[in-house]
């Protein structure tokens, strides 16, 4: 199994391709940064693409979405450091 980083980066990828929904995205991050055992706040890179991407869909308003494939892709290389 991948490391989380790794399932991270799968997510983000997934979403600049449209693989993967918004919601599926960031329902998944959602449930790790949820999981307080983990403690994934003490990697601060990890914790922040868990962050963004549990917010992958956000919406200003009704079917239009915050963040878009620019996003991502900035998500992305921040990842990949």
């Amino acid at each position: 199994m991948p490391d989380l980083q790794e399932q991270v980066r799968s997510r983000v990828v997934g979403l600049i391709k449209a693989s993967v929904t918004r919601e599926e995205a960031a329902d998944w991050a959602m449930a790790r940064i949820k999981d307080v055992s983990a403690d994934y706040s003490s990697n601060s890179t990890l914790w922040s693409a868990l962050d963004r991407l549990a917010g992958a869909d956000l919406q200003q308003g009704p079917g239009v979405y915050l963040h878009g494939e620019e996003d991502f892709r900035s998500w992305l290389a921040d990842l990949d450091g």
